[in-house]
């Protein structure tokens, strides 16, 4: 928590929590990608159009984590409620994948 002698804290301990939360769900879906750009990559035929799309959502991903502020809550809640469905939504299919 970041505090000032004449104002106090500037955030939260729960917009500090929340911030790491959507932090980690943003580099969980960037993890996810890079992933699937490298077994791309390293298939018999490249789809390249795959691979820039997987691209552009890594950028994407990469800017939203930038411009993501602590003291923004409804902003932090929205990022870590999009990305962790993401996560949740890649593991899902990864565990059906694996039982079949």
């Amino acid at each position: 928590m970041t505090t000032s002698a004449t104002t106090g804290p500037k955030w939260s301990q729960d917009q500090a929590i929340a911030y790491e939360a959507a932090l980690e769900a943003i580099n969980d879906v960037i993890a996810g990608y890079s992933e699937q750009i490298a077994l791309e990559q390293d298939s018999a035929t490249p789809n390249a159009a795959r691979i820039a799309w997987l691209e552009m959502r890594t950028d994407q991903a990469t800017e939203i984590m930038h411009s993501l502020n602590v003291e923004d809550t409804a902003n932090v809640r929205q990022v870590l409620t999009e990305y962790s469905a993401m996560v949740r939504a890649r593991d899902a299919a990864e565990a059906i994948a694996i039982a079949a």
